[in-house]
């Protein structure tokens, strides 16, 4: 049996803001926006994968590689298809993970801990709500990259153009980037993230 669900109208047709004079972002639009943003922020993504687009999944949110030919789509939650905000939160934090996707490897407590941030710093300044992840484990590891940011605010582009794919940045590739980055915080970030 196949049960209907009612998907905000906005988040797959553009709608005009009159006093704006401009469009509200689809959930395709809005990927282009937000993955600009992630690539002024921290370097250029990998552009040998094609991002296919996005789809509503109880297992979710994350990214999946359909047939193993470098081919993304991303997975939302089902509630963010009546939860407009929580769309874009979960579309901000796996646009993270499309900088340099790993081909199924699992990422380290930097690349979801930046995904966390990311996630949260989008929805405050775009829709000025607090959200914060769903997991204690995000919001430590979001914790922990508000540390190294601390001590760099540009440290991410700086790693990435050494070695663009987070998950595999070592302590010391963190360390040679920001020598006043506290060798115990580097050592904590690149730590395999338990979900």
């Amino acid at each position: 049996m196949v049960r209907c669900m009612q998907i905000e109208t906005e988040l797959l047709i553009r709608t005009p803001i009159e006093e704006a004079a401009a469009y509200t972002d689809t959930l395709a639009s809005g990927l282009g926006k937000l993955l600009r943003r992630a690539e002024q922020l921290y370097g250029p993504r990998d552009s040998s994968y094609t991002i296919l687009g996005v789809e509503f999944c109880k297992v979710g949110p994350n990214i999946w590689y359909p047939g193993d030919c470098r081919h993304i789509v991303m997975k939302l939650t089902p509630d963010c298809m009546s939860d407009r905000v929580e769309a874009f939160f979960q579309l901000a934090h796996e646009c993270i993970h499309l900088l340099a996707p790993s081909g199924r490897q699992n990422a380290n407590v930097l690349e979801e801990g930046l995904a966390a941030h990311f996630a949260c710093d989008y929805v405050r300044t775009e829709f000025e709500a607090n959200k914060s992840a769903s997991r204690g484990s995000y919001d430590t590891a979001k914790q922990l990259i508000h540390q190294l940011l601390q001590a760099d605010a540009t440290i991410i582009r700086t790693i990435r153009a050494r070695k663009p794919a987070l998950y595999l940045v070592t302590s010391q590739d963190i360390l040679a980037a920001c020598p006043g980055v506290a060798p115990e915080l580097a050592e904590q970030l690149v730590k395999p993230f338990a979900h």
